[in-house]
């Protein structure tokens, strides 16, 4: 085959190795260049290849012989790539490797030396007329012919890309490109006959087969017609050979009535076949979904025509028929399962061999037909929904509800309210229980249960979902915060805790108990109600000694002042400062005693120094000291002004407690009574009877705490003293009598006290807490006022609400607090605006 190459004097970048040559000899026409046959044998004359090297005249002796080199370096650049090719195929064929893989070498080859063309191609060069061309063709035609018919292992692709080169160099890419496009046609033609007549259960096979064939010949078609891909083609806008050759397979088999729509029958009866159980060959069906993609080339409008839009159709109306038919028959955790295991599969069908761009697409259809149309009908199920996982403590099955609701975020609102209902359900009925108010330990008890059961749903079923922790947040506060007596019972249940139900725990479940107690406590809006509930009860525990573990006490301290500050424990901290001190103090003054005249030595007496502010108020009434205590008391009296002049001390008898040794007929017993009890029972060693008028005038104890004394000492499973008449009541001329016949199995023996009902309403909110809001609404008004010095009345309450005030504070109480700080002219009303507010300094 002899090829002639013109080398025109536009400069081409040429896709293969450069060869640099010195300028040639001056003789218009090189000598021919002869390759060797690949078998080294040859049969017939042997090829060459005519590098002829034409230019116009020119003046300029250097600017003509510049370009005789241009050109001779460019067809010394065509020759060495023929002949680099021509080489590596002989030695492949020597090797007795197969064409094709010697294809794809030499194809690496042509690759591995490629760069991409910048330069804009011009081809002004008509050195071979319309009829070589039209026979370079036919030769190309009959060669392609024979590559589809699978007879490529006798074919010299590097002449081929020769003479696909040389008509395109010379502006004959548009019959080559047209004699292709043609070629391709009538082989597809053929195929199309083939697919039509192939039988269904054949089909999917057929056209896959039919397919690879295809694409493996446009691949070597492509290789040879590599350099019109990248001239002719790019400048005249045409599609590349290999992207042609799939759009006419497109056209002329898939896109066939008869074929398309068997196509998408078998391809969706394979799957309906695979849901229902049955074996499909999922290789055979990526295959044929593959080619529906990559026969469209840049999009997959084929892939959606044919399959993807009928598949979302038949989808969603199998999956409607079978919920529809499965939620009819059986219990919602049944269910659960069953669509679980459903999306499960058709995730991995996808995966297996469905497009990419049909993932989501498939998925949202199957979660819409499964989860979203019954979503709130699953929840709400009387009988097995929702309400009954949480009743029965259904963990996996409410966690694979989530998860399955999960995957359409706007369904989890309904086990979100279904959660929320329940908790506040369970908490009116706690809150509304009469028993549970006459037991502040079940309520408290009660609360911490539902809260434990329902927190253990959010972390272990609802992986500690955000808005799950937030819903059930403000459902126990709702509930909680029913009632303000709440916050008493906290503190209630606090105190026995404190007193001996942290006893034989150990650290950590010491910690968890208390955790327990602060997880109620952050949901009080009222927490100056347990402030100053707390602070009671700590003070009776650590004045009668009677708390478990003063550690447990300081723990407790600790993690109320991380929630609320320092200012919220300051006096708490303070308490047990005060009892440190006392407890020096009174190391110090046992110390003291021996240099001191005795004058109470029967008395023993054991000081504890309250500073005022940090302990609760309480009443300054005295009553009358027995002698022995009363000198006792006054000998620490000058000790404690020795040691801090300027102090007073005020004695808070009715706080206090006395051991005293009693005399009966059939021995002592040490009784360990209240001060008041104490001092009513020293009476009876100058007498053995009063009546209660003369009690209350010897001893001046308050009449109310005097009654309740008396009536402890006196009851009849007591018996310290007699009573006459024998009843609850009190009146002025009952007589009280010394029981020497008292009898006890104890030495020591600790005298209850009687509780007694009191005759006014229980206060929800004592009024010692009342005074500290309003002290607190107060100051902050008068913060904001003198920071801002004018205020309108709207963005004044809108400053105090924002506020942290420790407890829920109502607009008609601030409005109040206003109007009293204008009384006491620490604000004053504007006088054109009676809505604004002024700072008075």
């Amino acid at each position: 085959v002899h090829s002639t190459a013109v080398a025109s004097f536009h400069p081409v970048v040429f896709p293969f190795l450069i060869i640099d040559q010195p300028p040639p000899p001056p003789h218009p026409v090189p000598p021919s260049l002869h390759l060797p046959h690949p078998s080294g044998s040859p049969t017939s004359s042997p090829p060459s290849i005519s590098c002829h090297i034409s230019s116009s005249a020119t003046a300029d002796p250097l600017v003509s012989r510049r370009r005789r080199s241009r050109g001779f370096t460019e067809g010394r650049t065509l020759l060495c790539a023929a002949r680099t090719c021509e080489l590596a195929n002989a030695t492949r064929r020597k090797a007795g490797e197969t064409s094709i893989q010697g294809l794809w070498e030499g194809r690496l080859l042509l690759y591995s030396h490629t760069a991409p063309i910048k330069t804009k191609m011009d081809f002004n060069n008509t050195g071979i007329t319309k009829d070589q061309a039209e026979k370079i063709w036919r030769d190309l035609r009959l060669n392609i012919k024979e590559i589809q018919n699978s007879n490529a292992s006798e074919l010299r692709f590097e002449e081929l890309y020769r003479n696909s080169y040389t008509l395109v160099l010379h502006k004959h890419g548009d019959l080559l490109y047209k004699g292709v496009k043609n070629v391709v046609a009538e082989n597809l033609q053929r195929i199309s006959s083939d697919v039509s007549d192939t039988v269904n259960e054949k089909l999917l096979k057929v056209i896959v087969e039919k397919w690879k064939d295809h694409t493996l010949h446009m691949t070597m078609i492509q290789d040879i017609l590599m350099y019109m891909d990248k001239t002719y083609c790019r400048l005249e806008k045409k599609e590349p050979v290999y992207s042609m050759g799939l759009l006419l397979f497109k056209e002329h088999v898939i896109m066939k009535s008869n074929v398309a729509n068997r196509l998408k029958r078998l391809l969706l009866d394979s799957i309906q076949e695979e849901r229902k159980g049955r074996y499909v060959d999922r290789l055979l069906l990526k295959k044929c979904t593959s080619m529906l993609v990559d026969v469209n080339v840049r999009n997959t409008d084929v892939y959606k025509e044919v399959f993807e839009d009928d598949l979302l159709t038949t989808t969603a109306q199998f999956y409607q028929h079978e919920s529809q038919e499965f939620m009819a028959q059986n219990p919602v955790s049944d269910y659960l399962r069953k669509i679980e295991k459903r999306i499960n599969e058709e995730e991995e069908r996808a995966d297996s061999y469905l497009d990419k761009s049909s993932y989501s697409k498939i998925i949202n259809v199957v979660q819409r037909e499964l989860v979203t149309k019954y979503a709130q009908q699953l929840v709400g199920n009387k009988t097995s929904g929702c309400g009954y996982l949480f009743t029965h403590d259904r963990v996996d099955d409410l966690r694979r509800m989530f998860r399955l609701f999960s995957r359409v975020p706007e369904t989890l609102q309904h086990i979100r309210s279904c959660m929320s209902a329940l908790v506040k359900e369970t908490g009116n009925a706690i809150v509304k229980d009469p028993e549970n108010l006459r037991q502040p330990k079940e309520f408290v008890q009660k609360v911490l249960d539902c809260r434990r059961k329902y927190d253990n749903f959010v972390k272990r079923a609802f992986n500690q979902d955000r808005q799950f922790t937030r819903d059930l947040k403000e459902s126990l506060e709702h509930f909680i915060n029913l009632d303000s007596r709440a916050a008493r019972y906290l503190s209630l249940y606090l105190d026995e805790m404190m007193r001996k139900g942290l006893k034989g725990k150990s650290p950590e479940e010491r910690e968890k108990l208390l955790n327990d107690v602060i997880s109620i406590f952050r949901y009080l809006q009222d927490k100056d109600v347990f402030e100053d509930f707390y602070k009671k009860h700590l003070s009776t525990r650590l004045l009668t000694d009677n708390s478990g573990d003063r550690e447990d006490e300081k723990m407790m301290i600790s993690k109320l002042k991380a929630e609320c500050g320092h200012q919220f424990t300051s006096r708490l901290e303070g308490m047990f400062n005060d009892i440190k001190i006392s407890t020096d103090m009174m190391n110090d003054f046992r110390k003291d005693l021996p240099r001191r005249p005795s004058a109470s030595a029967n008395a023993d007496i054991n000081v504890t120094v309250l500073t005022t502010g940090f302990w609760p108020s309480s009443s300054s009434e005295q009553c009358n000291l027995p002698v022995e205590a009363r000198q006792a008391a006054e000998k620490y009296e000058r000790f404690y002004a020795a040691r801090n002049s300027g102090r007073r001390l005020t004695w808070q008898t009715h706080t206090g407690t006395a051991e005293i040794v009693c005399h009966f007929k059939k021995g002592k017993k040490l009784l360990a009574v209240h001060t008041f009890q104490m001092v009513i029972i020293m009476l009876f060693n100058d007498a053995d009877k009063y009546t209660y008028a003369e009690i209350l005038k010897k001893t001046k104890i308050p009449e109310r705490d005097l009654r309740r004394h008396l009536l402890s000492l006196a009851h009849p499973k007591v018996k310290v003293l007699r009573k006459s008449p024998n009843n609850k009541t009190l009146a002025p001329d009952h007589m009280f009598a010394w029981n020497y016949d008292y009898t006890s199995n104890l030495y020591r023996v600790k005298i209850p006290l009687l509780n007694v009902k009191s005759e006014t309403k229980e206060s929800k909110v004592p009024p010692s807490v009342i005074e500290e809001r309003k002290n607190r609404v107060e100051v902050v008004i008068v913060r904001v006022m003198k920071t801002r010095k004018v205020l309108d009345h709207n963005s004044l309450m809108s400053e105090v609400m924002k506020q942290s005030l420790r407890f829920a504070v109502k607009p008609i109480f601030i409005k109040k607090r206003i109007e009293d700080l204008i009384e006491r002219e620490f604000i004053e009303r504007d006088k054109t605006n009676r809505g604004v507010y002024h700072y008075v300094a």
